[in-house]
C-alpha cells in the first residue's frame, strides 16, 4: 500500500537520494524537458539527475560567465517547477517546490555542464504523496532485486541479447572484460589483465550492451574479481525477463524449437 502520512514519506526522503534513471521517467511520467529554476527574473532550464531533501543534483549548460552570475542567486529563496504527464486528466501536473541555491559545481569533462545543488527548503503536500507512491513501488523493485540474486545466468554470444564483450571504467581508465555468468548482484568476468589494481578504486563502472542498448552499472570487485553492481531497474528487468523466459521453456508441453 502507498504511503499515505506526509510525515511518513518526508522521514523517508530524507534518508533516500532519488537517482532521476529510466525507471523514474516511466514510473511518474516525469517531463524532464520542463524543468524550470526561476532565480530572481531569470528562468533556468536545468535536468534532473538526483532528488534528495538535503541537496538535489540539477544539470544545466553553463558558459564561465553565467556561472559566475548565477552565483549571486545563493542567497534567498527561489522557485523549482517540475512536471509530470497525468494520464488521468490528460493534463501535465506542476509542482512549484521552494529551493536554495547551495552552489554552481562544473562537471568534470564536459564543457559547460554544471550541476546545480539545490536545497528543498517546503514541499507541497501533494508531492509529498506522490514521492510516497513512487518510493513504495521502488522499495517492491528492491525486494525483487535480492530475490533475483540466485542461479547464475551463463553468458554466451547473442543469449538474451547481451553482449558478453564490455568494459570496466574509472574516470578516464578503462579495461576490456568478458561476461562470463550473471544475476542481479553479481556478475563474474574474465578479464584481459590482473584484476588487482581495480579492487581498490571505491566506484566502478561496467559498461555492456542489452537488447543492442548501452547499460552503465554502477558497482565494485569482490575479492574474486566479480563486478557487484548497485540496485539498476533496467538490469533488474533484463535479468526477470530471462528468468521468465527460461520458466516458459521448461513448462511441461512447451515443445523446444530446433
Amino acid at each position: 500500500m502507498p504511503i499515505r502520512d506526509p510525515q511518513a514519506v518526508l522521514q523517508k526522503l530524507g534518508q533516500t537520494t532519488l537517482k532521476v534513471d529510466t525507471y523514474f521517467l516511466q514510473r511518474t511520467g516525469f517531463v524532464a524537458n520542463q524543468t524550470i529554476l526561476k532565480l530572481g527574473e531569470y528562468n533556468l532550464h536545468c535536468v534532473p539527475a538526483t532528488i534528495a531533501v538535503e541537496e538535489s543534483r540539477f544539470l544545466a549548460v553553463l558558459t564561465p560567465v553565467e556561472v559566475n552570475h548565477f552565483a549571486r542567486f545563493k542567497v534567498g529563496t527561489h522557485i523549482l517547477i517540475l512536471s509530470f504527464d497525468d494520464p488521468d486528466r490528460k493534463d501535465v501536473a506542476r509542482f512549484h517546490l521552494r529551493v536554495s541555491l547551495i552552489d554552481i559545481v562544473p562537471v568534470p569533462e564536459r564543457k559547460s555542464v554544471c550541476f546545480l545543488l539545490l536545497k528543498l527548503k517546503s514541499l507541497p503536500a501533494e508531492f509529498v504523496l506522490f514521492l510516497g507512491d513512487y518510493l513504495e513501488a521502488l522499495d517492491e523493485r528492491k525486494v525483487a532485486w535480492e530475490t533475483q540474486a540466485t542461479d547464475p545466468i551463463e553468458a554466451s554470444p547473442g543469449a538474451g541479447s547481451l553482449d558478453p564483450k564490455a568494459l570496466v571504467a574509472a574516470d578516464s581508465d578503462q579495461v576490456a572484460v568478458t561476461i562470463r555468468s550473471f544475476h542481479t548482484k553479481r556478475i563474474e568476468l574474465t578479464w584481459s589483465e590482473s584484476p588487482e589494481p581495480w579492487a581498490s578504486r571505491p566506484v566502478l563502472h561496467l559498461r555492456t550492451s542489452v537488447r543492442g542498448h548501452a547499460l552503465v552499472l554502477e558497482g565494485k570487485l569482490d575479492p574474486e574479481g566479480a563486478f557487484l553492481p548497485e540496485f539498476h531497474p533496467d538490469w533488474l528487468a533484463f535479468v526477470e525477463d530471462l528468468r521468465f523466459q527460461d520458466s516458459l521453456k521448461n513448462r511441461p508441453g512447451t515443445r523446444a524449437h530446433p
